[in-house]
């Protein structure tokens, strides 16, 4: 009796040694995926040892997109808050933040756009033309870029050119871009109707173009720091 007794003893404590080490071994697992996290501050912790590089580099890309995307959207947080508070410094060093961080393309063309306009307050007509550039680069089918690149020549046209005429010539390439706005992008099709209605008024007329020896639908090259061509164009 007393030997039965003890055998059962015996399986009791096998049994309950053998399920602390369970619990044991579950804590380790547990603590060491805890430390691991904690460490690389990844959601795609490898668990397991035999994972192929291919398995790896691939979680490594979609951690870096992911970091990439916070930052960008961190950044362009920042200087949305910083353009209201008319903090147009901290604004431009926010946005070229997060379009250097941006790795989704249309959002980085909007970023472009955005900080385009709050450069176009400030009048540095080049940049603008850049940025709207980059913004047409990445989301080709977008109208808005040539809009204001279009507003941006039509705001030069009196510091560009020798004479009168080819000042008004300015408006032609402006209205360049907004027909140029209207074939890619249906949407923007009633906004550039009506700057092309504005500006069309200011084209040369046949008198002034024929002293010029100017024609209709003839080349001419606008200079100064727009440096591009347009059709001739007159009232």
């Amino acid at each position: 009796m007393k030997n039965k007794h003890k055998f059962l003893i015996a399986v009791i404590l096998v049994s309950i040694i053998g399920s602390a080490g369970a619990v044991s071994h579950a804590n380790v697992v547990k603590n060491t995926v805890e430390d691991n996290l904690a460490s690389s501050g990844k959601n795609d912790l490898l668990l397991e040892k035999k994972d192929s590089p291919e398995k790896i580099v691939s979680r490594e890309d979609a951690y870096k997109h992911s970091k990439d995307e916070s930052s960008s959207m961190s950044a362009i947080s920042m200087a949305r808050l910083f353009v209201k508070k008319n903090d147009i410094a901290k604004a431009i060093a926010s946005y070229e933040q997060a379009i250097e961080s941006e790795t989704d393309k249309y959002e980085k063309a909007n970023y472009c756009y955005e900080l385009a306009t709050v450069i176009y307050e400030q009048k540095d007509y080049p940049r603008v033309r850049n940025l709207a550039n980059q913004a047409i680069a990445l989301k080709p089918e977008w109208g808005k870029p040539y809009i204001l690149i279009g507003k941006i020549y039509a705001a030069s046209a009196k510091s560009i050119g020798e004479s009168d005429i080819q000042q008004r010539l300015v408006y032609c390439l402006a209205v360049d871009q907004f027909i140029k706005a209207k074939e890619v992008d249906p949407e923007t099709a009633a906004e550039a109707t009506k700057e092309i209605a504005t500006y069309s008024q200011y084209f040369p007329n046949k008198e002034d173009a024929f002293f010029e020896n100017l024609n209709a639908g003839s080349t001419f090259k606008v200079g100064g720091w727009i440096n591009e061509s347009t059709t001739v164009r007159l009232r």
